[in-house]
């Protein structure tokens, strides 16, 4: 039980606060309500919490005039902690070094970096912004960084501002349309990218939805509304991961649909359909072993069919053989036969000459 000064009413709730007004730490380090029980806390490293994680200056159209923007750094610990706060270029892969330049033009609010925030309260930061006189038109980016001094921890905030001084061109187009015709472990494999040509980006949503290829229509969620930035000059990638839902085994119509802003600055919903099939793994080697048991039974029959073909064709030439000796034998034999006619004949051929002289 607590035995010291009170109970609690905040971060954590019903924590026992001691003398110095700090949550008690009980067994094991860990917070005691006034019951004994442990109580769930947030520490100091995990203290910080954003009011946006991104923050979207819209279109710049004039030169040398100040852009405002302000978010929130709420401190959910239950004792005081440092923050710093920074404007940096982002290391996001696909933005381009010349649309990393608002880095360089952000400012924040009397120029304080340093904040101290008690427990359980709410720091608001602002922010401005100037376009430069030879700000090129098109999308610029930043990275607001929120460092949490004491618990060694940063958050980001993603900054967005378009310099509209000479108009701005947008370039959308989905450049790759992706879904794996089978699939082995009951996931979709789908996937599409969307390039941007122009120099001002904008937002993609992506989501995919499956159903049964036959049947009734049965629409399962596979991915909601998936954002990103599709930077100026770049090409980004939306897929389905293996975080997202499986969907089982069968054979299915995916519908995979993505919102982007075309070359005419015109919001455009694509949306295409494909099918698939989903087989268990077990299901693919047993119908492997069919096609190699079939492929091997042909190959026996084709040998046994050719050895048969040799068998029979052995027959009819030694006859011909057997066939070929009879006629030779008797053709010796009428030559034999022949020659005491041929000197009979000889003879008589011979008297009829002493005849005639």
């Amino acid at each position: 039980m607590c035995a010291l000064v009170n109970c609690a009413t905040v971060a954590p709730a019903n924590a026992c606060i001691g003398p110095d007004g700090k949550p008690v730490e009980g067994k094991d380090g860990l917070v005691t309500n006034c019951g004994g029980e442990v109580v769930e806390t947030i520490g100091v490293k995990d203290a910080i919490e954003l009011s946006t994680e991104a923050i979207d200056y819209g279109y710049l159209s004039e030169v040398g005039r100040t852009y405002t923007q302000t978010f929130t750094i709420t401190n959910n610990a239950s004792e005081t902690i440092a923050v710093k706060v920074s404007a940096e270029k982002p290391s996001t892969e696909g933005i381009k070094d010349d649309s990393k330049l608002a880095a360089d033009w952000i400012a924040f609010v009397g120029g304080i970096r340093y904040f101290e925030i008690p427990a359980n309260s709410t720091k608001t930061v602002g922010m401005r912004v100037v376009v430069p006189a030879d700000a090129k038109f098109g999308s610029q980016y930043a990275t607001v960084k929120v460092e949490n001094v004491t618990g060694e921890t940063t958050k980001e905030i993603d900054i967005r501002l378009t310099v509209a001084t000479e108009g701005v061109a947008f370039g959308g187009e989905v450049v790759k349309n992706n879904v794996a015709p089978v699939s082995l472990d009951d996931k979709v494999h789908a996937g599409i990218t969307v390039k941007n040509s122009g120099n001002a980006g904008f937002a993609a949503v992506y989501s995919v939805r499956v159903t049964p290829r036959f049947g009734l229509q049965d629409w399962k969620e596979i991915k909601t509304e998936e954002t990103k930035e599709v930077y100026p000059d770049s090409e980004t990638e939306f897929a389905v991961t293996d975080d997202d839902p499986a969907v089982g085994y069968g054979m299915f119509t995916v519908e995979q649909k993505i919102v982007y802003v075309n070359s005419n600055g015109e919001q455009i919903e694509e949306v295409s359909t494909r099918t698939m099939l989903n087989l268990p793994i077990w299901a693919v080697a047993v119908a492997g072993g069919v096609v190699l048991a079939i492929i091997l039974l042909v190959v026996i029959l084709s040998i046994v069919k050719k050895a048969r073909a040799n068998k029979e064709g052995e027959k009819p030439k030694s006859a011909i053989k057997e066939k070929k000796s009879k006629k030779e034998k008797k053709g010796k034999k009428d030559k034999k036969s022949d020659e005491p006619e041929k000197s009979e004949k000889e003879e008589s051929g011979k008297e009829s000459i002493e005849i005639q002289m």
